[in-house]
């Protein structure tokens, strides 16, 4: 979900922008390779933005995902597991925000641009996943809009990324859909 909140009177137009987006990922993919099986994902997401221009703003920011997945995955001696996977991950967007003013106070924000997000941390599972087996620097291709209610946001975003789950299997590229609220400072 994504907040936004304007230091500026709702609907008057700045040069500028600052704000705090809430999301959440609903996977698409869930086959990540012939034997590994996303059964369930969680994936909250914080991040601070930065936005400069008029009708077309350049965005920046950072944050912070974290996904809780249950993976079901067949081992090399055959036996089947399944198991929690808690992996953390730095985001850093970068992208090209569109303004169409609606009315005073609503405007579509139509986007795309490229996320960055480097793995910080895997935890402890029975399926030896970790830093070593699980992707270490993805980057997603995103593009989505969110529509501004004043001061707040409600959106939604495509996500796919450019490289495998894991570093040394083939399989899908993950992809999501995304949903997000926010504020404009």
């Amino acid at each position: 979900m994504v907040l936004w909140v304007s230091a500026m009177a709702a609907g008057a137009q700045n040069w500028y922008q600052l704000g705090l987006k809430f999301s959440t990922q609903v996977p698409l993919v869930r086959a990540y390779s012939d034997v590994d099986y996303l059964s369930t994902l969680r994936t909250p997401h914080i991040g601070f933005y930065f936005r400069a221009g008029k009708y077309v703003y350049g965005e920046v920011g950072i944050g912070y995902q974290y996904f809780r997945s249950r993976f079901e995955t067949t081992l090399p001696d055959g036996e089947k597991r399944n198991d929690m996977v808690f992996t953390h991950y730095l985001v850093i967007p970068v992208k090209a925000v569109g303004n169409v003013q609606i009315s005073k106070s609503v405007a579509f924000l139509p986007f795309a641009g490229i996320l960055y997000q480097p793995l910080l941390k895997v935890s402890e599972n029975t399926l030896f996943y970790n830093k070593e087996t699980i992707e270490n620097q993805w980057c997603l291709f995103t593009a989505g809009f969110d529509f501004r209610f004043g001061f707040l946001t409600l959106g939604v975003d495509y996500r796919y990324s450019f490289q495998n789950y894991f570093q040394h299997k083939s399989g899908k590229k993950p992809q999501f859909i995304g949903l997000s609220a926010g504020v404009i400072f």
